[in-house]
C-alpha cells in the first residue's frame, strides 16, 4: 500500500536568501550585484513566463520531473 507524500514548500524569504547566497558564492559580489539588477529590474508577466515553461504540466508534473533531476548523476 503506497502512502501519500507531503510536498513541502519552502518559505519565500528562505528561498530567496538561499538563492542570493549562492548567486554570490558563485558570481562575486560584483556579478551578483550585476545579475540581481538586470533580473529584478525587467518587467515580466509571471502567469506568460510560466506558460512558456510549464504548458499544462500539473503541480504533479512538476514535481516528478524536479524528482528525475535530482536523481540524475553528474559526472
Amino acid at each position: 500500500m503506497k502512502t501519500a507524500k507531503t510536498l513541502i514548500v519552502p518559505k519565500t524569504d528562505e528561498i530567496r536568501r538561499q538563492g542570493i547566497k549562492v548567486i554570490v558564492e558563485q558570481l562575486g559580489i560584483a556579478g551578483a550585484a550585476f545579475f540581481l539588477r538586470e533580473t529584478m529590474a525587467q518587467e515580466v508577466d509571471y502567469l506568460e513566463l510560466k506558460n512558456q515553461l510549464f504548458g499544462t504540466m500539473t503541480v504533479g508534473d512538476i514535481y516528478q520531473e524536479i524528482k528525475k533531476s535530482a536523481s540524475l548523476t553528474i559526472e
